[in-house]
């Protein structure tokens, strides 16, 4: 019943791959920030398995406003929240929770109702035009330029019979005359199919073009075929009167050419990595192209390349460019690509290009791809799961593009001191790789107050009970660095305890347990517990890994020194006296 279910299986089995992996990215995300939320709660070690509604009451709390950002900031289901923290022995506040998501609720509530009845109350005015007026009749297929006959003029949405800018008063107001002008007929295009509307001005017949009734700066389609130019007047306008409705025709031709640009593309994308690769969106305006579509992964850089060669080659080929109507069943027979997301009647509008692609399309395009000049892609990213965003130029901004970037090659030969821009690459690996001599010698000469290479502190590891315990205090650059740099130490020590600390105005330690340790028994979240006190603060964590945040850096040797005598005393054995080279 539903073909395209099939033909798309991959895609549809991708996305799913992807959104479970993306939640299981935001479980992970969520857990270590909620971690953190109950680290200063509690000093119980975690407890998997413990539930809620076996913790005693005088059992520490969660804020529901804490919970609420770990829901709203991250994502963190609120259920999640609950059970691990319960593993903790933390409570979670659920009225407080309950009111800080009501409060969202009832902000977003009231936002939509007033915005709305704004639109209802526009709606139902463009509606009384519609019904009044007739459909706007657009000619700017044929032309840019026409006579008509204004039929209704708005304001502040009031309707008026006539209409005059009174620049003093505007000015004095600190506003400009915006206004809105619906005509019988227009050449200009209303935003719509990813074409943003027209612009370029009304003006008395035989007028000075310099001098205009009104200035247009968009175009739209509020109801039905209701088409309202919105702008500055600057004279006076009525209903009734003639005028010369002229489109901007620079900007027209930059926007045509980048719409049929974007055809190109679409259909050079799908021939480059597969016709799963269906347009879900799209920009077009004078300025640049924007093309959405469903992707899993990045453009490589040949394919970007293969995707503009052959734009480029059907821009040199100068195929002609023919719209056409016809009836969907006529289309569809034909080969015409149509998109869910928009709205088509029994008649529809093909734009064909000769022999290449074919698409439902009712926006204006140029009329043979030669007209497009240049083709380049600016960017490619991703603006969600599952879909991927391409930009581009055509035409002068493609020239420009061009521009700039052979002034910055030459700048950047220049700034390399390279003899052209053909040995530039080679200048710059020369350069990269005196830089990574020069920063080993740095970390060879170690600075002063930094950490030691891991390397040089495995010999200073002290035995407890047999055990490998490594202690060290440092001033590591944060906390991430510290991390970092015991992930490094576990590499090159192997099992045992690594015990580091940071030396700063908020000290911090950070204890790392072997696997086959904590399957004897050996916790990291106890042994940060025993020293956080020494530096007055407070830590916890899992078995394998810990840390804890304190106010006194002076007592970070003893805190330690704690964690020393903690371990021995879960190994059950003696402690062997330190040696005087001890990187405690």
């Amino acid at each position: 019943a539903y073909p395209i279910v099939a033909e798309r299986r991959e895609i549809i089995l991708g996305t799913i791959t992807r959104e479970e992996t993306q939640f299981a990215r935001t479980l992970d995300a969520g857990t270590v920030h909620l971690e953190e939320a109950l680290i200063p709660l509690t000093s119980a070690e975690r407890q998997v398995g413990r539930r809620a509604e076996d913790l005693p009451a005088d059992a520490p709390v969660l804020p529901g406003e804490t919970a609420f950002r770990l829901h709203d900031t991250y994502g963190f289901p609120i259920d999640l929240t609950v059970e691990l923290a319960a593993e903790y022995g933390v409570c979670v506040d659920r009225l407080g929770f309950d009111e800080a998501l009501a409060e969202q609720r009832d902000r977003s509530r009231s936002g939509k109702k007033a915005d709305l009845a704004r639109k209802a109350g526009r709606a139902s005015l463009y509606d009384g035009i519609a019904r009044r007026v007739g459909d706007s009749t657009f000619r700017g297929y044929e032309t840019a330029s026409s006579e008509a006959r204004v039929v209704a003029i708005l304001r502040d949405a009031t309707e008026y019979d006539e209409l005059e800018a009174k620049p003093e008063i505007e000015l004095r107001a600190g506003a400009a005359a915006e206004a809105e002008i619906v005509l019988d007929g227009t050449p200009f295009y209303a935003e719509g199919g990813g074409q943003a509307g027209d612009q370029g001005v009304l003006r008395a017949p035989g007028g000075d073009r310099d001098e205009p009734l009104f200035t247009i700066t968009d175009t739209q389609r509020p109801v039905g075929a209701l088409i309202v130019h919105r702008g500055l007047l600057h004279g006076r306008i009525t209903v009734g009167q003639t005028v010369v409705a002229e489109v901007d025709p620079v900007r027209r031709a930059r926007t045509m050419r980048n719409h049929t640009g974007t055809h190109l593309l679409h259909r050079a994308l799908r021939n480059t990595i597969g016709e799963g690769a269906r347009q879900a969106g799209s920009l077009v305006t004078a300025d640049y192209l924007r093309f959405d579509y469903a992707g899993d992964r990045s453009l490589t850089d040949e394919e970007k390349r293969a995707i503009e060669a052959e734009v480029r080659r059907v821009i040199r080929d100068d195929k002609q460019v023919e719209p056409r109507f016809m009836t969907m069943t006529e289309a569809v027979a034909a080969g015409a690509d149509a998109f869910f997301d928009e709205k088509y009647g029994e008649q529809v509008r093909v734009v064909s290009v000769d022999g290449y692609s074919r698409e439902l399309c009712g926006g204006t395009h140029c009329r043979a791809t030669g007209q497009i000049g240049g083709f380049f892609i600016t960017g490619e990213r991703s603006i969600g799961s599952g879909m991927r965003r391409i930009e581009a130029v055509t035409g002068e901004a493609a020239e420009r593009l061009v521009e700039d970037r052979f002034a910055t090659l030459e700048r950047a030969t220049a700034a390399a001191g390279a003899r052209s821009p053909g040995a530039l690459p080679e200048r710059v690996a020369e350069l990269q790789s005196r830089v990574k001599d020069l920063e080993k010698h740095i970390r060879a000469g170690a600075v002063a107050g930094g950490p030691v290479r891991p390397s040089e502190l495995i010999s200073s590891a002290l035995s407890v009970d047999g055990t490998r315990f490594l202690p060290y205090a440092a001033a590591f650059e944060s906390m991430e660095h510290l991390k970092g740099y015991a992930k490094d130490l576990r590499s090159a020590l192997g099992d045992g305890v690594i015990a580091l600390a940071l030396e700063s105005d908020e000290p911090q330690l950070f204890v790392t347990v072997s696997d086959d340790l904590v399957q004897r028994g050996v916790s990291a979240g106890a042994l940060v517990q025993s020293g956080a006190p020494v530096i007055e603060g407070r830590g916890g964590g899992r078995a394998e890994m810990a840390q804890a945040r304190g106010r006194r850096r002076d007592r970070l040797p003893s805190a330690l020194e704690a964690i020393r005598q903690s371990l021995a005393t879960q190994l059950g054995g003696e402690v062997d006296p330190p040696s005087p080279d001890t990187a405690a």
